[in-house]
């Protein structure tokens, strides 16, 4: 007569091939949630380049340029700005440089007087810019810097 094992269970080969599996898809999840992170973060560069914009709006009252207070230096980081009040922009992953003209990885939002090599911006003359990491939005770049102006135009590139 021929003796049956009763024991029920999985062996360990079989476990080892199943937590192999799940690994592989989870590295493959995390792989595409990276992209998705990128362009979640260049959605709120975007929105909050349109937010600063409507900031700057209710400072400047048409009768005249209000001169921002707390950023008057060229290229200033945005969040130093008190009027208008702009202290809660800061970039979503946290760089610690303000972004220049030849600036190539994630920055934080810079401010400048038409451009961002001019100091003292004021209400009718500003320039805002970032740094997007992907193709996002209207642009047609392929990421890069990206800025708003005073006339609340979001364009590639940055002065």
């Amino acid at each position: 007569m021929i003796k049956r094992r009763s024991e029920k269970g999985f062996t360990l080969i079989e476990l080892l091939v199943v937590i192999a599996i799940i690994g592989m898809l989870a590295a493959i999840v995390l792989a595409s949630l990276n992209g998705a992170r990128q362009k979640g973060r260049d959605a709120r560069r975007l929105s909050d380049l349109k937010q600063i914009a409507n900031q700057v709006a209710l400072l400047d009252t048409g009768a005249g340029a209000t001169a921002f207070v707390g950023c008057t230096t060229a290229g200033s980081k945005v969040y130093t700005c008190t009027t208008p009040d702009l202290t809660h922009f800061k970039d979503p992953s946290s760089p610690s440089n303000a972004c220049t003209t030849a600036s190539s990885a994630t920055c934080e939002y810079a401010v400048g007087k038409n451009s961002l090599s001019t100091a003292s911006p004021d209400s009718q003359n500003w320039e805002v810019c970032t740094y997007l990491e992907t193709k996002s939005g209207p642009l047609t770049t392929s990421g890069g810097l990206v800025y708003i102006d005073s006339n609340g135009t979001i364009l590639a590139g940055c002065n």
